[in-house]
């Protein structure tokens, strides 16, 4: 099984690298002048089209990661770890380029979905996405935290992209080649006196350049097309980051650091508050991965929900089909949103709706919005849905908050964090303490 894993992710990266090379489409515009003012230019039809390629790239992507979470839920391994590990990498590649995409073509209209943010959680889960990735440049991923009790009033969509692209970035211009036996500290923090807020982070490995400025710019104007030598993928993150940083007034400023690698610091401004002395997350905070012994996410859960499931990947039915009927729950499968709206009209008790979005007939944004529109009755609007997608770029959950969707989890969907909201909605719904 590892073995035909594997090859489908070779299969999947030699696709992604067969689609034709960045054209430089002009020279880079001075330092001072902001980057969208040139990236606004670029024609956005190789965008599009790449952005449609992206998602049918990542949905049998997202599929083998599934099998893969599955097979390490029953039996760890270390090449188990490897393969979801690689397509990981694979999957923030191509968001990545996604995301430049959108940021060229919808500068003007990229939507802002503003809630409160746990600094802190946010962090904590950046940290445990990219320890795999650090751990591969020989780094060692340290955190530390000026408070718990922050929270930045802001998208939480692009807040995680500017601090995930900028530390994605500085891993990955760390070469392979070498490696130190000995890991060396990648020190992360963050701090704020009340006005801006700064992340500092500290690579010992990294090397400074002199051009890393330019580079980023040129980033900004190249799209599909002709042949173009290839570009580091360092500097694309960095150009996501950067382009981000500028809707909130910020910077990226990068130096040699006195004891060796590169002291990036982040820059920027966002409304802020201290949560009060509470365990509950505000309305838009952050859920942090429990800490401590992984939860077993097949278990059976203390109670039965009624679910409905609207998927149209035969692959990702199957797979939640079997997760959830590890976890004893009663399940009825939709293929579309408007299936959806009839099961809703039609049933007697529903519990949460997981809804893909990227569906035929009716799409899982416009079934959203028609639930909560009563166009299905009054269940309709007040079941609990969660947005179930391959998406997951720049925007994207904000929008679907904006349809009505309580919560939002990215394919391929992480088995704990599924168990979560389900043990969220006992808690909600059925008023059951510490199910």
């Amino acid at each position: 099984m590892c073995a035909v894993l594997l090859g489908g992710i070779v299969f999947l990266t030699g696709l992604l690298l067969r689609k034709p090379k960045p054209v430089l489409l002009a020279p880079p515009v001075p330092k001072e002048e902001p980057v969208m003012a040139e990236a606004a230019r670029i024609d956005p039809a190789s965008n599009t089209l790449f952005a449609t390629l992206s998602h049918e790239l990542r949905t049998p992507l997202n599929g083998l990661l599934g099998v893969a979470q599955l097979m390490q839920e029953e039996l760890p391994s270390e090449n188990g770890m490897a393969i979801e590990g690689c397509a990981r990498h694979m999957l923030a590649v191509i968001g990545t380029m996604v995301n430049l995409s959108k940021i060229q073509t919808e500068w003007n209209d990229l939507p802002e979905y503003r809630e409160w943010v746990s600094l802190h959680d946010l962090m904590e889960q950046i940290k445990k996405d990219l320890i795999f990735r650090a751990d591969l440049r020989g780094l060692k991923f340290e955190l530390s935290h000026q408070d718990k009790s922050l929270r930045l009033r802001g998208d939480g969509d692009h807040l995680r992209a500017i601090i995930e692209n900028t530390l994605l970035g500085s891993i990955e211009s760390v070469s392979l080649v070498n490696i130190p036996t000995e890991k060396k500290v990648l020190q992360v923090s963050w701090r704020t006196d009340g006005a801006d807020v700064k992340v500092d982070i500290v690579n010992p490995c990294e090397e400074a350049s002199q051009e890393r400025q330019q580079e980023i710019q040129k980033v900004f104007l190249m799209t599909t097309g002709a042949n173009h030598k290839r570009i580091k993928m360092e500097y694309l993150y960095w150009a996501v980051s950067s382009a981000l940083l500028e809707r909130y007034n910020g910077v990226m400023h990068a130096t040699p650091d006195e004891a060796g690698g590169v002291h990036t610091l982040l820059s920027f401004e966002m409304e802020q508050m201290q949560a009060s002395a509470s365990s509950e997350l505000p309305v838009g905070g952050l859920r942090l991965d429990k800490s401590g012994k992984p939860l077993k996410s097949m278990l059976a859960l203390p109670v039965r929900l009624s679910l409905i499931v609207a998927e149209d990947d035969p692959i990702a039915r199957s797979l939640l089909a079997a997760a959830l009927g590890h976890m004893k729950q009663e399940v009825i499968f939709a293929t579309n949103g408007q299936e959806v709206l009839d099961l809703v009209q039609k049933s007697k008790g529903c519990d949460l709706i997981l809804m893909d979005i990227d569906m035929p007939i009716m799409d899982g944004v416009a079934a959203g919005l028609a639930l909560r529109a009563g166009e299905a009755g009054e269940l309709g609007k007040h079941v609990p849905i969660v947005a179930v997608t391959a998406f997951g770029v720049l925007s994207d959950e904000g929008k679907f908050k904006r349809a009505g969707m309580n919560y939002f989890l990215p394919k391929p969907v992480n088995l704990n964090k599924l168990r979560e909201v389900l043990l969220d909605v006992i808690r909600k719904e059925r008023h059951v303490v510490n199910p």
